[in-house]
């Protein structure tokens, strides 16, 4: 600013070429687009809308804009993660979504599920009902005086026992993912299927801990690998069967 007056006496021609000089580096990010069109929408979408905003009023504008924009889509993403059915693979102690290693082993009575993101107020609603989904329990829509409340429908078979939730992609959890584990857990367990949880981080341990989830669910709730959870699950199913067939001896 303190130079502007130095300038006043240059022709609009050479003020021009200073602007495109600067901008060149900026107008050159146009083979940009087509990087971000073919790796990722959402990407892109922001590219779009910085770059134009930028270009057609301010780059202090456009910068605004970008934040806005890139704190909404980060937003959306969060709200409807990945959630994932996984089996072992092979003899390891390795368990991968279902979708990618088809041939991942999966247990009679046992599901073991993974949801790819944080679990906050944003995606609790999605949480639970993608949850219910994948252990083939339904949402029950009953129509309510202005809006529909999901409730659980009762009467249907039960197909697993234990249910595990891998919680490694799990960066921290808020209250309300909280009260929503301990909501689920209540509701399993009245239909005679107990939700562990594993691989948890220490931040969401310290959570649950001062949401006295563990008090409000039980003991051993959570374990250390998703393999010692589905060893020790295999190992309940193996005693049940022994003392169903001594019963059955007897």
């Amino acid at each position: 600013i303190a130079l502007t007056p130095l300038f006043q006496t240059l022709p609009m021609a050479c003020l021009a070429a200073i602007i495109i000089v600067n901008l060149k580096g900026l107008l050159f990010q146009i083979k940009d687009f087509f990087f971000y069109y073919r790796i990722s929408t959402m990407e892109y979408i922001l590219w779009i809308v910085t770059f134009a905003t930028t270009i057609l009023f301010d780059v202090d504008i456009g910068l605004y804009v970008g934040l806005c924009t890139t704190f909404l889509i980060n937003t959306i993403r969060t709200q409807k993660p990945r959630f994932s059915v996984l089996g072992q693979v092979g003899d390891t102690e390795i368990y991968k979504t279902i979708k990618v290693f088809p041939l991942a082993q999966q247990y009679t009575n046992i599901k073991i599920l993974r949801f790819d993101e944080s679990l906050y107020a944003c995606n609790a609603p999605f949480f639970k009902r993608k949850f219910y989904e994948l252990i083939d329990i339904q949402l029950r829509q009953e129509p309510l005086i202005g809006y529909n409340k999901q409730e659980l429908n009762k009467n249907q078979d039960i197909k697993y026992k234990y249910v595990i939730l891998d919680c490694s992609p799990l960066n921290f959890i808020d209250t309300v993912g909280v009260k929503l584990l301990i909501e689920i857990y209540n509701d399993l367990k009245k239909r005679g299927i107990l939700l562990y949880l594993s691989e948890c981080r220490s931040d969401v341990r310290r959570t649950l801990e001062l949401m006295n989830f563990y008090e409000k669910t039980a003991p051993g709730t959570i374990y250390v690998t998703t393999h010692h959870a589905v060893t020790a699950m295999k190992a309940k199913l193996d005693n049940d069967l022994q003392i169903l067939n001594t019963i059955t001896q007897i």
